[in-house]
């Protein structure tokens, strides 16, 4: 049996096993008007709203728990970063910052059914919107209020989002995952996991995780801000909603659906140009590369990928869309924009779980519409496929069966690609999908990794620069009797690469940590056509790489102990290690991958 791995950094792991005795549970003030730094030592508990006030700045380091009561109505939990202010929450892929529900004990207690425990994160710019959500006149220039709040008085200017500023930088989110929110205020009035309201493109939003929202996932209400790297699991409405104007760009986007009795997944897209009148300008919509869209996969329920509407732009190339009924519902008053050529999509692979709909009437969600998007797969010249894209797995359940990888031979790793704009935002992909068939990005930092849903991680070294240690993964875990783990990595390039490998269970005791495994193994496995062969093993260490453990950074171990370690020059190719406790006993282990130079 294989335990499920934690990825962190041993350093991280360390720094938070020395600090955890200072930790303390932080209740945070309704306003922050002064710069603030939140630390990873505490937990941060968000008691309603709590705005970020400019000029204020909020700092939130790597590894930061912060945690919302359950609360509904005008006293849900959120946390809202309004005009002129900013917000630093820059995690890293081993200390993601994670926003949470107060009931969450962070040991996968909460799952995919649990949503609106809390309210979410929203942050409020000075970019241009087009037009106001409830249809008013929305002013020169026009501004609005962020829905899912209820102000009054002063706070109502809190909640005003809008502007002239397109390049308005209301900071930066980099490895935070936003778990469980969605708190109702009002009927049919729910807030968003991630809410951007005329925030501008100098922003920073990549590597963002949205677990079980009631809402939609992400939503932009204008503004020109991009989005990279990016996950919406398991929300009960769309995945990534965009209206009032955006004007933006977005790569590397994941949209994983479940059919959780009344709620599941709405669209994985629903994609408004404006709301009145929809001829407002600036004209919104985005350009879009490599998604992945999963949908619900379950026959009689009602799932579109994409529903493009009011006079958006919508632009799709390099993306795989699977498991929904239908795909591309364009209404009718997004006809102007079809016709203008402004909703293109190329080089995209589209495969229902219902075979009967695999044909490009059948993807067609609006047949008596006056707008037909059947071209897109009947004009040969666009590229669009209709083929099982071979995801290596799609299970839903925290059983580790989710990888969404495609398996080689898969259509999306098939040419021609679409080429992207040389405009220092896109990265060009020669793969369709937000996903290679290597390169896992989820691993490690997200819920999904954490909590099981996500196969073992499989981690990518890149080509060696040949002068420097690139590399360094470790694998945190806590082994029963007779179990094992299994972690993998992937060395590309055409060189070898001088590797250093250690399981420790005794050599955690210097830091506190009790139990542990007494005695590890190592067994290192070359994986060639799905077969394992043995490189190496080893039972224990030699004393002649103590030196080497300084090169890698390591942390030193004691002589003699019964820790594993081995060094081994390999070649190009996949890699798994499989550690055991010789001895049998329960207790804690760190596995270690170390590129020396």
């Amino acid at each position: 049996m294989t335990k499920m791995s934690k990825l962190l950094r041993s350093l991280g792991l360390l720094a938070a096993l020395c600090g955890s005795a200072y930790a303390a549970d932080i209740i945070v003030p309704r306003t922050i008007t002064a710069n603030t730094t939140w630390t990873k030592n505490n937990t941060y508990i968000l008691e309603g709203y709590t705005f970020v006030v400019a000029p204020a700045q909020l700092t939130i380091q790597p590894g930061t728990v912060i945690k919302g009561r359950q609360t509904t109505g005008a006293n849900a939990a959120s946390l809202i970063v309004t005009r002129g202010a900013k917000i630093d929450a820059s995690g890293t892929a081993e200390e993601p910052i994670i926003f949470t529900s107060i009931l969450d004990q962070l040991n996968g207690n909460l799952k995919e059914t649990d949503t609106q425990l809390w309210g979410g994160v929203i942050i409020l710019g000075n970019a241009a919107i087009n037009s106001r959500a409830n249809s008013q006149p929305a002013g020169t220039p026009p501004q609005d209020q962020v829905e899912g709040l209820s102000v009054t008085g002063a706070e109502a200017g809190y909640a005003t989002f809008g502007g002239t500023n397109d390049n308005d930088n209301s900071g930066t989110l980099r490895y935070v995952s936003i778990r469980h929110g969605g708190a109702v205020i009002g009927g049919d009035n729910e807030i968003n996991g991630l809410t951007l309201g005329g925030v501008g493109r100098a922003t920073t939003i990549e590597y963002i995780e949205v677990f079980a929202n009631k809402d939609d996932s992400i939503e932009f209400f204008g503004g020109t801000v991009n989005v990279r790297y990016f996950v919406s699991a398991f929300g009960n409405d769309d995945g990534i909603d965009y209206d009032q104007g955006w004007r933006g760009k977005i790569q590397f986007a994941l949209v994983l659906g479940t059919d959780i009795t009344n709620e599941s997944l709405d669209k994985g897209g629903e994609w408004d140009g404006a709301t009145s009148p929809v001829t407002a300008t600036p004209i919104g919509g985005g350009e879009l590369y490599n998604l992945t869209f999963i949908g619900i996969g379950t026959a009689g329920r009602a799932n579109t990928a994409l529903n493009i509407r009011d006079n958006a732009i919508a632009k799709v190339y390099n993306s795989v869309f699977v498991d929904f009924a239908k795909m591309i519902d364009i209404e009718n008053d997004n006809s102007d924009r079809f016709n203008a050529g402004d909703v293109d999509f190329k080089n995209n692979v589209w495969w229902s779980h219902i075979s009967a709909n695999n044909t490009a009437a059948g993807f067609n969600a609006r047949p008596t519409g006056t707008v037909n998007p059947e071209i897109f797969w009947t004009d040969a010249s666009r590229n669009n496929t209709i083929a099982n894209p071979q995801l290596t797995g799609i299970s839903r359940t925290a059983n580790k069966g989710f990888d969404p990888r495609p398996r080689t031979g898969s259509p999306a790793l098939t040419a021609p690609f679409a080429t992207v704009p040389n405009d220092g935002f896109f990265t060009q992909a020669n793969y369709k999908g937000a996903f290679s068939g290597t390169e896992l990005w989820i691993a490690g930092w997200t819920k999904l990794a954490r909590d099981g849903y996500l196969v073992d991680a499989q981690i990518t070294l890149p080509p060696s620069s040949g002068s420097t240690r690139l590399f360094n993964m470790s694998v945190n875990t806590t082994l029963s009797v007779n179990e094992t783990v299994t972690p993998g990595f992937v060395i590309e390039g055409t060189g070898s690469r001088n590797v250093l490998i250690r399981a420790v269970g005794p050599g955690l005791t210097q830091f506190g940590v009790s139990p542990v495994v007494a005695d590890p193994t190592i067994t290192l496995n070359r994986i060639t056509g799905g077969v394992a062969t043995v490189v190496a093993t080893n039972d224990n260490w030699a004393s002649s790489l103590s030196t080497t453990f300084t090169r890698a950074g390591a942390f030193s171990l004691t002589a003699g102990s019964t820790d594993a370690a081995l060094q081994a020059n390999l070649l190009p190719g996949s890699y798994t290690i499989t550690v055991a406790g010789k001895t049998g006993n329960s207790g804690q282990v760190i596995v270690e991958v170390y590129e020396l130079p």
